[in-house]
């Protein structure tokens, strides 16, 4: 028995959806994808990036569950790769050229997944989100449910995002502002690591 009611639900996938439509790193990360490798690259890539929401939701439930408990220095090992990786993929698209970026299957799988994987922020949102509906005797369908929804709606809309940016129309526009596009996210990009890695001298 999955034991959540609709309005629970509800609430539930309306904050999940907005935190998924909110732009942001994994946005840039998604919309190079699709631009210089395609839809089907575009859809990998968002659905890797829902891969790493899954995994964050069902570490939020354990926490909140009691059965462990992230230590400080896991947290700090992760967030010091999160701003390495960033900065390196930040300097590659700074240096990349005008006409587009290579862009295979894999890497924009990785790169889909590690957006978030590498950034723990994504633990504090669950752990806040979740905080209402997590019960330590909670059915697995339950569990299941909170777990899935996130990941299921953050996969919908990066696939869905994949799918328009990789239209025709809209990707040669993009790609004829290709040296553009790159430098605008390599500078979101290299801002977010910045911002990290002063939250982490300041901690």
């Amino acid at each position: 028995m999955i034991e959540i009611s609709l309005a629970e639900w509800l609430a539930l996938a309306s904050v999940c959806a907005l935190g998924a439509m909110s732009p942001g790193p994994s946005l840039f990360v998604v919309l190079r994808a699709a631009v210089h490798g395609g839809a089907m690259t575009g859809v990998i890539t968002g659905l890797t990036h829902a891969l790493g929401v899954g995994i964050y939701a069902m570490g939020a439930i354990v926490v909140l569950s009691g059965a462990a408990v992230l230590g400080g220095p896991v947290l700090l090992t992760i967030q010091m790769a999160g701003i390495a990786w960033l900065i390196w993929l930040s300097v590659g698209l700074w240096n990349a050229r005008a006409s587009g970026i290579d862009v295979s299957v894999a890497a924009s799988a990785r790169d889909g997944f590690l957006i978030v994987f590498l950034n723990p922020k994504m633990l504090a949102f669950f752990l806040a989100l979740f905080s209402p509906f997590v019960d330590p005797d909670a059915s697995i369908g339950r569990n299941a449910v909170l777990v899935l929804t996130p990941a299921i709606i953050d996969g919908a809309w990066y696939a869905f995002a994949a799918v328009v940016l990789a239209a025709p129309a809209i990707r040669q526009r993009l790609i004829e502002r290709g040296l553009l596009l790159n430098r605008v996210m390599a500078l979101v990009l290299s801002g977010l690591a910045v911002s990290l890695a002063l939250q982490l001298v300041n901690a």
